[in-house]
Order: C-alpha cells, then structure tokens, then sequence
C-alpha cells in the first residue's frame, strides 16, 4: 500500500475511533481524540478548535472539516523544520 493511502487510512481510522455513529464529531468528542492525540487540551481551546473546523455552523464536524485541522496541523509543522 502507497504511504499516503496508509496515511489517509490512518487519519480516518483515529477521526472514527473518536465520532459518534453519523461519523462526526462533537466537542467533546474531538476534545477526546485532541487529547489523546496530542495530551491534555483544555476546554477553551476545545471550543476554539471546534468553532474553527465547524465550518458549515451544523454544531458537529465531519471527516473534510477534519481534514482541514490535519492540514493546518502539517502546514505549521513544516514551518518549524
């Protein structure tokens, strides 16, 4: 298997270890796979990550709107190197 679809199957894998059973999450749903993914997250930033990747307003975030977050995520950590 090619590395990037290893890679896309493992950021759908986390994102449904962690949604609900219509595949998006809620606040406290991604506040669970933030802190399992990258340690303790707070509330505030919690709700400032979920107000950012909520891009249609529905109140949940589905898998593209993660995409986003990932994106996001790798485009800063590239600036760092």
């Amino acid at each position: 298997m090619a590395a990037l679809q290893q890679g896309i199957l493992l950021l759908f894998s986390a994102f449904q270890d962690h949604a609900g059973k219509d595949l998006k999450l809620n606040k406290r749903e991604l506040k669970n796979l933030l802190t399992k993914e990258f340690g303790r997250v707070g509330d505030d930033k919690t709700a400032e990550v979920f107000n950012g990747l909520d891009e249609d307003e529905s109140g949940s975030v589905d898998f593209e709107e993660f995409i986003y977050m990932v994106a996001a995520l790798a485009e800063a950590s590239d600036r760092k190197t």
